[in-house]
């Protein structure tokens, strides 16, 4: 599998635990998505900090500033909460997410709780 192949994230992670996406960068950005890899027990939270650093992004989540960067289903456009771990994300009855699937990562406002136009990061 090629995403496997080419994904960046903490290679000290054990195999059993990497979850890989190749997660779409917000718009404006040079690139328009790279392939990682995370731990499924991580927090949502850690996982935007993590695909930041990867990717080069200003993260100011830990200032009460008016764009915040969050994870989004790319099915649903839905911002992930940050205390949710990727495992309930994974076992997700209703709209789960898929280990090889899409992601997308955004600046949003703070009242902002969903993208409307996912389909726009993945054409």
């Amino acid at each position: 599998m090629k995403l496997k192949m080419h994904a960046c994230g903490d290679k000290s992670l054990p195999q059993t635990e990497r979850i890989y996406f190749q997660v779409f960068l917000p718009k404006g950005n040079k690139e328009k998505s790279k392939p990682m890899f995370f731990c499924s027990k991580w927090s949502i939270g850690k996982v935007v900090d993590c695909a930041a650093s990867l990717a080069s992004l200003k993260n100011d989540n830990n200032k009460s500033t008016a764009q915040k960067l969050r994870l989004c289903h790319t099915a649903s456009g839905e911002a992930l909460p940050f205390e949710h771990t990727l495992e309930t994300w994974l076992s997700d009855k209703e709209c789960p997410l898929y280990n090889g699937g899409n992601i997308i990562l955004e600046y949003l406002d703070n009242e902002v709780l969903f993208i409307e136009d996912t389909e726009s990061y993945l054409s």
